[in-house]
């Protein structure tokens, strides 16, 4: 047995009156079923499983549980996602302004990308106004997508539209919306490599704090379960699902 911190975000932190908690187990299934076991208040967030319930979601060693290569720990971070959670329906004001922000912060590092590359579908719109705010007017773009393997919970990226710009030999900027499990903008950084450009930096918007990759230029950290303005029609479908 080791011991294993678990980390409380959102709204969990106050109902436990606690920010984190260290637990003696084998896995960080097994450190959450000692956690449930500690609270009534926990019923209804974690599984008798060990898993979060739907309207949770963990991250072990900063990365989703659902893609854990082990079951062993040294952190798990507990957090809601929707129900219950912060949801921040964010303005077109303010994507103006956090991609001036990215924009500033990339002009400030002194590197100026001959291309800019967006990952669809959040990543566009980011794109074309950090590129426009930089003066750039290459701007490619590549999709990856999260599938779900049939009788798995594991979600791994893979490629859905490859990138049509040549960046052979040129400073590439990678731009998403958010960083979040990070897994995609690993998978495009792995994908641009091997067109041999001569310099790949990232940039998103958003950074959330559980993230296992955190990008060169980014404009805030939050915690909250973002709603752009390009998915407020997802967002609906969903909340009525």
């Amino acid at each position: 047995m080791s011991k294993i911190t678990i980390r409380f975000l959102g709204h969990l932190s106050e109902v436990l009156g606690k920010e984190s908690i260290e637990i003696e187990a084998e896995g960080w299934k097994e450190a959450l079923l000692k956690l449930r076991g500690m609270s009534e208040r926990l019923a209804d967030v974690i599984e008798p499983s060990g898993e979060p319930s739907p309207a949770y979601m963990v991250f072990v060693d900063g990365v989703d549980y659902r893609i854990a290569e082990s079951s062993q720990a040294r952190e798990i971070v507990l957090f809601p996602v929707v129900h219950g959670g912060s949801v921040r329906l964010l303005s077109w004001e303010e994507i103006a302004t956090t991609s001036q922000a990215v924009a500033d912060k990339i002009l400030k590092s002194g590197f100026m990308p001959d291309v800019v590359v967006g990952i669809l579908r959040g990543g566009i719109v980011p794109a074309l106004l950090v590129a426009d705010l930089l003066g750039v007017d290459d701007v490619g773009t590549i999709e990856v997508k999260l599938y779900q393997a049939p009788r798995e919970r594991r979600e791994r990226p893979f490629l859905r539209q490859p990138l049509l710009l040549d960046v052979r030999e040129k400073k590439v900027l990678l731009v998403d919306d958010v960083s979040d499990s990070g897994l995609t903008l690993e998978l495009a950084i792995d994908y641009l490599k091997h067109h041999s450009p001569a310099m790949v930096k990232t940039a998103t918007l958003y950074v959330k704090p559980w993230t296992r990759f955190v990008p060169d230029y980014y404009a805030e950290t939050t915690e909250s379960w973002l709603v752009f303005p390009w998915g407020r029609g997802e967002f609906r479908r969903a909340s009525n699902a």
